[in-house]
């Protein structure tokens, strides 16, 4: 019975919570109420509040700053990501699987670019990654402006539920990327570059068919060195 009642109670803390950042009452940035005031305010008990609030914690909502309090964040990706990492340890998915997904959800992330025509707003950025990736001189200009147009793409779905899931999952896969670029030979780099023109020439032309067979190039020659290692 006990155990009953705490649960009922700590979801009622969480219940509340949700409601004040429903409402706009709790915006990210803003410091959450003190266990005691929480506790107060529900007729809750203290550790109640406090496991209501390390469940936040451990999904990335909030933040907890020595001597200031506790702060809404809104950074669930990072949770989401330790997710993909721990499931990679327990071998509940692999590296085949993550790879296999990111290029079909780029392939959808394309079609919701077309769909919702947002390029015009953001093919200006893409143009200029797509320069500064061309004048990268090293491995590391070149993963980091790989990582900017990948990135760019998923922003312009203009979708935030996207973008928060598959950035999630981007960050696992960038680690990846950017170690099988650093080590590509030189061939490999200026096919992965090439790609990335088709398919920004190919979303400008709104020819779906074309966006699938760029990133399936892309994605054939970063998935040989991902999966060969």
């Amino acid at each position: 019975m006990e155990k009953t009642e705490t649960t009922r109670e700590y979801q009622k803390a969480l219940h509340y919570l949700y409601a004040q950042m429903q409402t706009g009452d709790l915006a990210i940035g803003d410091r959450l109420p003190t266990e005691r005031t929480l506790a107060e305010t529900l007729s809750i008990s203290r550790n109640s509040t406090r496991e209501a609030i390390r469940m936040l914690e451990h999904a990335g909502l909030i933040e907890s700053r020595r001597g200031s309090g506790n702060y809404l964040t809104g950074n669930a990706a990072q949770s989401i990501s330790g997710l993909v990492e721990i499931m990679l340890l327990l071998h509940q998915t692999n590296r085949a699987e993550i790879c296999s997904f990111r290029r079909n959800m780029e392939k959808a992330v394309c079609r919701t670019i077309l769909e919702m025509h947002t390029l015009p707003r953001w093919n200006e950025k893409l143009t200029h990654i797509l320069f500064q990736l061309d004048q990268a001189e090293t491995q590391t200009e070149h993963i980091h402006w790989d990582q900017q147009f990948h990135d760019t793409l998923l922003q312009a779905t203009e979708n935030r539920f996207w973008i928060l899931m598959l950035h999630a999952v981007t960050e696992v896969y960038h680690q990846w990327i950017a170690a099988a670029i650093f080590h590509a030979d030189p061939e490999v780099e200026k096919l992965l570059r090439q790609s990335h023109r088709e398919l920004l020439c190919a979303l400008e032309q709104r020819d779906f068919n074309a966006c699938c067979k760029a990133i399936d190039r892309h994605y054939d020659l970063a998935d040989r060195e991902l999966l060969s290692d």
